[in-house]
């Protein structure tokens, strides 16, 4: 008995199968310009290795808007995924030069002003301390006289010391701002490097970090310079306090108890 098997497609004349049409190729996808993201300020980049590209931009003025790569790259249909990521790359790379830039022109007045505080600060602590020095030569007489020039100094001291703390919180925030803009702490700037390129020596100074300055929903305190007067303070207060007592003066031992100006 004869058998037949249904066939795909219909035979010719000559009982051969039709050549089957060849499928059109799909066009290859258009890949766009990418250049046209570039921040204003790129020149090059060099591939280093295999993790890591060089590159090089014109220089920065730290006034221009922080580097943030473009909105529209991200719609860009044209755009290809290893585009988009070296562009990245570049405007992380054009935000660290930019924010070290900006720190030392940021920095450069805040110095300026920060040097002749410290100065007036160290001024005012040293003569602090040498009115304290000079009771243990000091007649009895005197010593009642010598508490209230103790008192001026340490008032004038504490004006000082929360003068500076506030010229230190600028700076504090400057360099916040640049390590916050640095993507690894390697692009991180420290301030003493961009005072001495300024001509600026710091040696000594007390800038803490900006979490320092900076009051809490939950309790307030002294900023960081005040704070280690303030301990300086009651600690020559406790002092001649106790010197009170010891001499039956207890009406001025009790004025003397340390307490915040």
């Amino acid at each position: 008995m004869a058998h037949t098997i249904p066939l795909a497609h219909a035979l010719d004349d000559s009982h051969l199968s039709p050549t089957l049409p060849v499928p059109a190729e799909e066009p290859a996808p258009v890949v766009g310009d990418a250049a046209r993201y570039h921040h204003p300020h790129y020149l090059s980049a060099d591939q280093i290795s295999a993790h890591e590209i060089r590159f090089a931009f014109r220089e920065f003025t730290g006034r221009e808007p922080e580097p943030s790569s473009p909105l529209e790259m991200y719609r860009d249909p044209t755009i290809t995924s290893e585009q988009r990521t070296q562009i990245s790359h570049q405007y992380t790379a054009a935000r660290v030069l930019w924010s070290q830039r900006r720190m030392r022109v940021q920095a450069a007045p805040l110095l300026e002003t920060a040097a002749l505080r410290w100065s007036a600060w160290t001024i005012a602590h040293d003569t602090m301390m040498v009115r304290f020095a000079e009771f243990a030569t000091l007649p009895d007489d005197r010593w009642r006289s010598q508490v209230l020039r103790l008192l001026d100094a340490h008032r004038v001291a504490r004006q000082m010391a929360a003068d500076w703390d506030d010229i230190a919180e600028q700076l504090a925030v400057v360099v916040d701002d640049q390590h916050a803009a640095a993507c690894d702490w390697r692009d991180e700037l420290d301030l003493a490097v961009v005072a001495a390129d300024l001509g600026v020596d710091i040696k000594g100074w007390l800038v803490d970090h900006i979490s320092a300055y900076r009051a809490t929903p939950y309790y307030q305190h002294d900023t960081p310079l005040v704070a280690r007067l303030v301990k300086t303070i009651d600690d020559q207060r406790a002092r001649l306090a106790d010197v009170a007592h010891l001499s039956a003066d207890h009406d001025t031992g009790g004025q003397l108890a340390p307490n915040r100006l």
